[in-house]
């Protein structure tokens, strides 16, 4: 097996020079972060404004979360959407559903004005529910996004489970029922234990091949009114009442906005000289988790997936991780220079928090052995196509997930001072979320009346 490495990085076929801050800047927009939230911002806000842009990566573009995350591309939220309801209302919780939901016409847009060529799928994906609590409660919250519209689940229920009498009435109209066959086969899975399956649209990318590509259409397209700035981190931030001051080595970029673009766990000092004290409220807002994930190649042939395997509430969580029995699997074509066709099964699931996010460097952490083994034990327990045997693996990785203390991506201007600007927090679904809070970010700088969102950064 090859050493720790992401199979995103391994496809980044980089050609444009690398270019660090030589010199002072002025600029309307500076925007922290050079993963698929910095660039993508970064793109809203050169196509719809006038605005110069500086971004500034603090190692390289794509080789932080972007580069290190399973790909998979989902409008779902972490936080169940009933809780979401009780603390927003529904009108809300719709508006931000909805809201995650249009970055699937965003990206598609993006893609053909940029005329990107990164590969991307999209698909029906699926996510296999064990328990009659497991399947109530997803039934609630596809019951409370009735007023969604087109984006909401749709679920199957297995012919054989023995509380079909017991589900609540009110749910009836958002379920069927399948023999169990037709279950398992559409969770690709020989585990009997899964009941029902979730289904709703679900994608792949290679984010970082995405967001690579991206940052070389932005150099080209907006050359007079962009510029990107790599291996130039960024250590203060000084806020004023319509500027800010961002100190990089020895050099300071001027700018009107600031958008924060980062996983939250950045080694900068925020300086708000007109306000409330923001530098240890931002430094809070984002606990860290480390996801790991493995991978191998398989024959092609098979379709591409995406497909999640959720926890039965009765099973103890692991004391080592926190995987309490979920993973998640996406297939997808591989493509490697000179040799065959063939599909790469990447398989997450297991996590770290940790309590200190600055302790946590890449390139130094090992993958864990008992990580390792969650992963094989659940390949050969769950998923159908696993090869018998000893898995090869091709490519194993981690990375640093961002998870904000109520679950929702943090997308909007700072309230002790609107010259900072946010578009953080993956919760571990990052994609759609990064893509859908660019463009809001770039309605917001160019002056537009946005409503009221779930995504509203408060004290």
């Amino acid at each position: 097996m090859r050493p720790i490495s992401s199979p995103w990085l391994y496809q980044l076929n980089r050609q444009r020079s690398e270019n660090s801050l030589e010199n002072d800047a002025h600029c309307s927009v500076a925007i922290v972060g050079g993963g698929i939230a910095g660039l993508c911002t970064a793109y809203f806000i050169l196509k719809n404004t006038n605005h110069s842009v500086v971004l500034l990566e603090a190692h390289r573009v794509a080789h932080g979360a972007t580069g290190h995350n399973a790909g998979q591309i989902a409008s779902y939220f972490e936080k169940p959407f009933a809780e979401i309801v009780k603390e927003f209302g529904v009108k809300l919780a719709s508006d931000g559903q909805r809201s995650v939901e249009s970055a699937w016409d965003l990206l598609e847009g993006m893609y053909k004005e940029a005329k990107l060529k990164t590969p991307f799928w999209s698909f029906p994906g699926y996510a296999g529910l064990r328990g009659y609590e497991e399947i109530v409660h997803h039934l609630h919250d596809i019951f409370s996004q009735k007023g969604v519209g087109k984006s909401a689940e749709t679920m199957v229920i297995a012919d054989t489970v023995d509380f079909l009498s017991k589900i609540p009435k009110k749910f009836k109209p958002y379920y069927k029922i399948a023999p169990h066959s037709e279950i398992l086969s559409l969770l690709e899975t020989k585990d009997k234990k899964f009941q029902a399956a979730l289904i709703k649209r679900k994608g792949c990318l290679n984010s970082a091949l995405f967001t690579e590509e991206l940052a070389g259409y932005l150099l080209t397209r907006f050359k007079k009114r962009f510029q990107l700035m790599e291996q130039s981190p960024v250590s203060t931030i000084i806020l004023r009442e319509h500027s800010a001051l961002l100190t990089i080595n020895e050099h300071v970029v001027m700018a009107k906005k600031v958008v924060l673009c980062t996983n939250g766990f950045e080694k900068f000092t925020i300086i708000n000289t007109v306000g409330e004290e923001i530098n240890t409220a931002f430094h809070h807002m984002v606990r860290g988790a480390i996801g790991y994930m493995a991978a191998y190649v398989d024959r092609a042939g098979e379709p591409p997936v995406a497909i999640s395997y959720l926890p039965d509430s009765g099973l103890e969580a692991n004391k080592a991780f926190v995987t309490d029995e979920y993973f998640y699997l996406t297939r997808r074509p591989f493509e490697e220079p000179g040799k065959k066709a063939h599909n790469l099964i990447c398989v997450g699931g297991p996590e770290l928090d940790i309590e200190d996010t600055t302790a946590y460097v890449r390139d130094e952490h090992k993958f864990p052995a008992q990580a390792q083994k969650e992963i094989d034990d659940f390949l050969h327990r769950s998923y159908a196509l696993t090869p018998k045997g000893k898995i090869k693996y091709k490519f194993r990785w981690h990375g640093l997930m961002g998870y904000t203390p109520n679950g929702l991506r943090r997308v909007g201007p700072e309230p002790r001072n609107p010259v900072l600007l946010y578009n953080l927090g993956c919760n571990g679904v990052g994609i759609l979320p990064s893509i859908f809070g660019a463009a809001r970010i770039a309605d917001i700088v160019a002056g537009k009346k946005v409503k009221p969102s779930i995504f509203d950064p408060k004290k």
